[in-house]
């Protein structure tokens, strides 16, 4: 084929001949624009903003603009590898185990080869990923420790060097989320995620698996795994798949509160530096050197730095209060110190947050209906939140909150609509119901059908929900401890934390008070109380030494405008069912306490 390449010169010799015949409404399409004046007489020369402090981070919307909604078709072929890479294990040896038995034993998963193959239900197709592929392409090995104790397994695919990449992604995660009772939760939060242009999301893809496994013989079918859900990891990778600078500092946060933990997080140059007890919180993922965390971390942990000016300094408020609203408003408590990144390119102060596993996001009223009193005051609103220092210090601050109120109320109302997530929610329920009512899923699948399309149904009320309560606890007490009780020879004394109120600053409404109410009782129902006292304003109570026994005490906090909170601490019963805002305690008969410690 004859290629017409367009020089500077022939363009010039083409518009100069047409013009001088008469032909300039004849130019071909494209070269009559180099016509146009570029440079006007009175050109300005000023510049953007180049410095750090400018830097403003956005997502590749591109990525996202090919349809995403078929399912995806995986084919597997299992086989033996060998020794030097770790391959040489059957595909029953690497579904023996979960993934705690390695970490218990100091070594790695058992992995296998494997050649992955993309195709339709009929099996590869050509110009797909692995189409014509006979040698191993991949290795497969489990992933997710909580979902390798499962009897359906999520699995981690790598593909080999130099046998290219499936979407731009060398790392293909196939997870089962068997404890999502919907099965597309995660994929329908990095959905809504995407049209927020505050937010950094992932791409992700509903998979069909079947799997052949070879190691146990030629011969052999390809069996049904079922539907998964695969999202694209959030690694070196993904920095540079979207756009963003691949050797900047990448952590995956786990059990992560923003507190300094000296003793764990330090430079990777500390002689005292332990990987396995840095990664306790955070996981490393890109650069090693931690200085740039550190001192955001101290910031953090500065009561005498000025919030607002830690997050001027090192964050990007829209995209923090986006990614703190859009986990409060979908119910994901599990991102309050779990499941998401930071992020900071090289040469810029700022971290920025991005999302990894929400599956724990729409699921309170799936947990309702198996629990009823699954949940106290403390974990919702925005105290599901306040275990990490960071957002603790946001929500006690008068101008973070009113800023975070904004976008909140920006995202419930422009994008986490009834009608978005209905409508997205319906679209994917149509298409993973039959695969979860169909075996191999209908075996494990928790929930009858019609149960299904009720909680399909009501996703959209739990964001309302959850947008009411982040409100409310706005005005709420915050929670608190109660202490274990001390005792001498003749009198007990109850005593717990005082409970934070947030109060308006320069406001001139009258400020609430802050009361206590204190029940003591031998049994955990309260029903026959030896103790009832209301309105306290203190934070201790005496009375006379009761018998040697088991006793219960429960406090709650109240504000003069009505809003209620309750302590921390709970009771498991021996009927299996917990008991809020509860301490339970015994006299012994040398008239010492001693605290009963109960574990969730």
């Amino acid at each position: 084929m004859r290629v017409w390449k367009k020089t500077a010169a022939s363009v010039a010799v083409l518009v100069l001949t047409l013009l001088l015949g008469g032909c300039a409404s004849e130019l071909p399409e494209g070269v009559g624009e180099s016509l146009k004046i570029l440079v006007s007489p009175d050109e300005t020369y000023d510049k953007a903003d180049s410095s750090a402090a400018s830097y403003e981070m956005e997502d590749k919307a591109s990525l996202y603009e090919a349809d995403d909604t078929a399912v995806v078709t995986m084919y597997l072929t299992v086989g033996y590898g060998n020794e030097a890479d770790g391959t040489s294990h059957t595909w029953e040896e690497v579904n023996a185990q979960p993934l705690r038995y390695y970490e218990e034993n100091g070594i790695d998963p058992y992995k296998c080869e494997a050649v992955l193959q993309v195709g339709d239900e009929n099996g590869p197709l050509s110009g797909e990923f692995g189409y014509g592929e006979t040698t191993a392409n991949a290795t497969v090995r489990l992933r997710g420790e909580g979902a390798s104790e499962k009897e359906q397994k999520s699995y981690r695919i790598d593909i080999k060097s130099g046998k290219g990449s499936w979407n731009d992604q060398k790392a293909i995660v196939l997870n089962k989320y068997s404890s999502d009772e919907l099965r597309f939760t995660n994929r329908l939060t990095y959905s809504l995620m995407e049209a927020i242009p505050q937010m950094i999301s992932a791409r992700t893809r509903l998979v069909h698996l079947y799997v052949k496994d070879k190691t146990e013989g030629e011969d052999g079918l390809f069996v049904d795994y079922g539907l998964y859900t695969q999202v694209e990891q959030i690694n070196k990778t993904y920095l540079k798949n979207h756009g963003f600078d691949s050797t900047g500092q990448l952590y995956e946060a786990e059990n992560f509160d923003f507190g300094l933990h000296e003793d764990s997080l330090m430079l990777a140059t500390s002689p005292d530096y332990d990987l396995d007890a840095f990664e306790q919180y955070l996981e490393v993922k890109g650069d090693e050197d931690h200085s740039k965390l550190l001192e955001m971390l101290r910031a953090v942990n500065d009561p005498d730095t000025d919030i607002s000016s830690v997050l001027d300094t090192y964050f990007d408020r829209d995209n923090l209060y986006a990614w703190l609203a859009f986990h409060l408003l979908t119910g994901n408590r599990e991102a309050a110190t779990s499941h998401f990144y930071l992020y900071s390119p090289q040469g810029v102060d700022k971290w920025y947050f991005i999302s990894g596993n929400s599956s724990d996001a729409f699921s309170e009223i799936y947990d309702r209906l198996k629990d009823d009193t699954w949940s106290a005051s403390w974990d919702t609103g925005i105290f599901s939140f306040t275990d990490s220092v960071l957002f603790t210090r946001i929500f006690r601050d008068a101008a973070c909150r009113e800023e975070f109120l904004e976008v909140t109320e920006e995202l419930y109302t422009e994008y986490l609509t009834e009608k978005q997530i209905s409508e997205e929610a319906s679209a994917l329920a149509e298409i993973v119901k039959p695969y979860l009512y169909s075996l191999p899923d209908s075996l494990h699948q928790q929930v009858t059908s019609t149960v299904y399309d009720i909680l399909v149904a009501s996703l959209a009320d739990e964001v309302e929900q959850n947008y009411e309560r982040v409100l409310a606890s706005m005005s709420q007490p915050w929670p608190f401890h109660i202490l274990e009780p001390e005792a001498d020879s003749a009198t007990l004394t109850l005593q717990w934390e005082e409970a934070y109120l947030y109060t308006e600053p320069d406001s001139e409404k009258e400020e609430p008070v802050l009361t206590y109410t204190v029940e003591l009782a031998d049994s955990w129902t309260f029903s026959d109380c030896i103790l009832s006292e209301t309105g306290m304003e203190g934070t201790s109570l005496e009375i006379d030494l009761p018998e040697p026994g088991q006793y219960f005490v429960r406090i709650r906090a109240e504000t003069s405008a009505g809003y209620t909170q309750e302590a921390y601490e709970f009771y498991n019963t021996e009927k299996e069912r917990t008991v809020y805002s509860t301490l339970c305690f015994y006299i012994r008969e040398d008239g010492s306490v001693e605290q009963s410690l109960f574990t969730d």
